[in-house]
Formats: structure tokens, C-alpha cells, sequence
């Protein structure tokens, strides 16, 4: 059955909506050989002191695509 396109939808369904595609994108990423292989080379670089931790994840989540919003609580 369709849903009816009520303009007036509760914050409650969008917040499902988001969970529901944070939930779908990180599942991706979990099976994706290529993130990874990327992530743990990334650790390894991190590991050995060849970039720091901020600009690593920095420039990971930049490849990916990632962006992660602040939460309040």
C-alpha cells in the first residue's frame, strides 16, 4: 500500500528515514573490501607515525564521502 504524502510528517518518521539510511550506508561500508582495505591502511599509517590520526580520518572520510553531524545528547 502506498503512503500518503502528509505534509505535515512528524519529526519522529524523518528521524527513522535517517537512522534507516545511517544504518544502510554503514552496512554498505561494512561489506566493501575496498573501505576496508583503505581503513586498515589508513590504521597502518597512523600506526607507524606517518600521519596523524585528525588528517588521516580527515582525508578517509573526504574519499568516502563520510560526514558525521553533532548530536546534543
Amino acid at each position: 500500500m502506498p503512503r500518503s504524502s502528509n505534509k505535515r510528517t512528524g519529526g519522529s518518521e524523518k528521524a527513522d528515514e535517517t537512522r534507516g539510511r545511517a544504518e544502510l550506508a554503514a552496512e554498505f561500508l561494512k561489506r566493501n573490501r575496498s573501505y576496508r582495505a583503505e581503513h586498515a591502511q589508513m590504521e597502518l599509517r597512523i600506526a607507524r607515525s606517518a600521519i596523524s590520526r585528525q588528517a588521516a580520518e580527515a582525508a578517509f572520510a573526504r574519499r568516502w564521502g563520510l560526514s558525521f553531524r553533532l548530536c546534543a545528547g
